[in-house]
């Protein structure tokens, strides 16, 4: 089965632009493989002229119906690659350094073969561009850690989200759920724009925590009052 990349992006053809698409997509050579999930007509037109040579679908309004949708169109177990439009490098660990990947699709085919061998519905890679951080690290863990929404592969289970501003714990912990692991390679890593909805992700907070204080083991509040959590690692 092909290998599909999934890219939801909304009024950002300027990011794309600079980001995702020359860094990632043309560097790569990954045109054929991607499809543009757009949500207006503006979009439809900005897009396609910026890049003619990939594939367009209207999706809902809104980053988390977008998320649920892609889950519906491709055919379960479909295996699909989720991109966002914001990424400017795809890492290795070499040494104490980071060096930039060769080969983006073989990465991708690696993490779904060890997906595939281990029985995990999701995987990713190390969610901070730190060699430091990421050096100490056992190269492959399959217990519960986090996969940042940025970059990663899963094999379509039509996994429903809820929580828009947590749907990458969301995501990360219902696939843990389901297969009792998720596959993260720490000697790969991605480098993107991290931004967050403030107002929205601290509402979703206290949602995310209702409904999963059983895998949460600290609630992180970062200097511009957005938050993150620390996953119980053995659940």
């Amino acid at each position: 089965m092909p290998i599909f990349i999934a890219i939801p992006t909304y009024d950002r053809v300027d990011t794309f632009r600079k980001k995702t698409y020359t860094k990632i997509i043309q560097k790569y050579k990954l045109e054929k493989y991607c499809t543009l999930f757009i949500q207006s007509d503006k979009d439809a037109n900005d897009y396609k002229e910026l890049a003619p040579e990939l594939k367009q679908v209207r999706s809902p309004k809104g980053y988390l119906n977008t998320l649920n949708f892609i889950s519906k169109y491709y055919p379960k177990n479909a295996k699909v690659v989720k991109m966002d439009d914001d990424l400017t490098g795809i890492f290795k660990l070499t040494g104490d350094k980071l060096t930039k990947v060769n080969n983006a699709y073989d990465l991708f085919n690696k993490t779904f073969a060890i997906m595939v061998n281990t029985g995990a519905s999701l995987g990713g890679f190390y969610p901070i561009p730190n060699a430091g951080f990421m050096k100490d690290r056992k190269a492959i863990t399959t217990d519960l850690r986090f996969i940042v929404g940025s970059l990663y592969c899963f094999i379509n289970r039509n996994i429903k989200l809820k929580i828009d501003g947590k749907s990458d714990f969301e995501f990360t912990i219902e696939n843990y759920i389901r297969d009792g692991k998720v596959i993260r390679l720490n000697n790969y890593t991605m480098r993107y724009d991290y931004s967050d909805n403030t107002e929205k992700s601290g509402r979703d907070t206290q949602i995310f925590q209702n409904k999963y204080d059983k895998y949460i083991s600290k609630v992180i509040t970062h200097k511009d009052g957005s938050t993150s959590f620390l996953l119980k690692k053995n659940v």
